[in-house]
């Protein structure tokens, strides 16, 4: 619950200091957000050739709502797999007519999508990082289903580390349950030299490395979509 999720945030993040109580306020105030993966269907990359910029118009027009957009491709780099797009929308009905709307979608690209509740840790977007050329990676997982201890005793640990890499996070931040008050996962994204890199990232994560998440947990490789 959210009571078990207020300890040890650093001074610089909105949620420092906060009680139980004002935690449990602060996301139910939160505007909803949401962590949308779409994954292709065999065989539509020349389909997706062809409605590629419209969806880029289509997710433009949205303006400071996109948190972030780009697409799944694989470890080379060559083969093109889903797309991703981090919203503000205003409920999941919304986010569904989005999904809905979205060309590639109505083209028929897409085999299948996931829409799960999320939280912008620091409302950072994915137009205000400072690029630098190296790879892009999602990664993402859920949590155990008692996470009280596991906060408890790594939470300072976990702010301290993401700290350390602050200059490589595009955007980040928890999975929520359906209503926004509980952490239940975490979907973020960052950019490091390769996969090792990543995998490193990830496996020494405090949470990670005591077994705090599920088996669901995915490095994704990622590209810009815009």
């Amino acid at each position: 619950m959210a009571g078990s999720d207020t300890a040890a945030y650093l001074p610089d993040d909105p949620r420092y200091g906060l009680s139980a109580e004002e935690l449990d306020a602060y996301y139910r105030s939160k505007p909803a957000e949401w962590a949308i993966y779409c994954w292709d269907a065999p065989d539509m990359l020349e389909v997706r050739g062809t409605y590629l910029q419209d969806q880029r118009l289509y997710v433009a027009a949205f303006g400071e709502r996109v948190i972030g957009y780009g697409h799944f491709v694989s470890d080379d780099g060559l083969d093109t797999l889903g797309t991703t797009f981090f919203m503000q929308l205003d409920d999941r009905a919304a986010a569904e007519e989005f999904i809905a709307d979205d060309p590639l979608n109505k083209a028929g690209v897409y085999a299948r999508f996931d829409i799960h509740r999320w939280s912008n840790s620091f409302q950072k977007r994915q137009a205000d990082y400072r690029r630098k050329g190296l790879q892009q990676f999602l990664c993402t997982g859920s949590k155990i289903t008692d996470t009280g201890p596991l906060l408890a005793a790594h939470r300072n640990d976990h702010e301290r580390y993401f700290k350390s890499y602050d200059d490589s996070f595009i955007f980040r931040g928890p999975m929520r349950s359906a209503d926004g008050i509980d952490n239940i996962g975490t979907a973020l994204m960052l950019e490091l030299p390769d996969r090792a890199a990543a995998e490193a990232f990830w496996n020494n994560e405090p949470f990670v490395a005591h077994d705090g998440y599920q088996d669901d947990s995915r490095i994704y490789r990622w590209v810009f979509g815009d």
